[in-house]
């Protein structure tokens, strides 16, 4: 993965151990979501931007998963793919 629990922990000042393995599952969901928007694989270490993408989806499914508030989550869709636009592979959009 190109993100770490340790690192989403950092980035949503948790603490505990308790949700590791939710904060997993949502790194490569997450992780899932930018590769399939660029068309490619990333390895670790990625681009700086696909981590922050990565680290702000993970985020939002975080914070909200009880909350579905379309308006945040355009807003959070719009950053990350802004992050990611630059790193999309045209050759295999179509």
């Amino acid at each position: 993965m190109i993100v770490t629990v340790d690192e989403v922990k950092t980035h949503l000042r948790i603490q505990c151990d308790e949700e590791d393995d939710y904060l997993t599952s949502l790194i490569a969901q997450a992780q899932a979501a930018a590769e399939d928007y660029c068309r490619t694989q990333f390895s670790d270490p990625a681009p700086e931007p696909v981590r922050l993408a990565v680290l702000l989806m993970v985020g939002f499914y975080y914070e909200n998963r009880d909350i579905p508030d379309m308006t945040t989550y355009k807003a959070m869709r719009m950053a990350f793919d802004n992050l990611l636009y630059p790193y999309r592979d045209p050759e295999k959009m179509f």
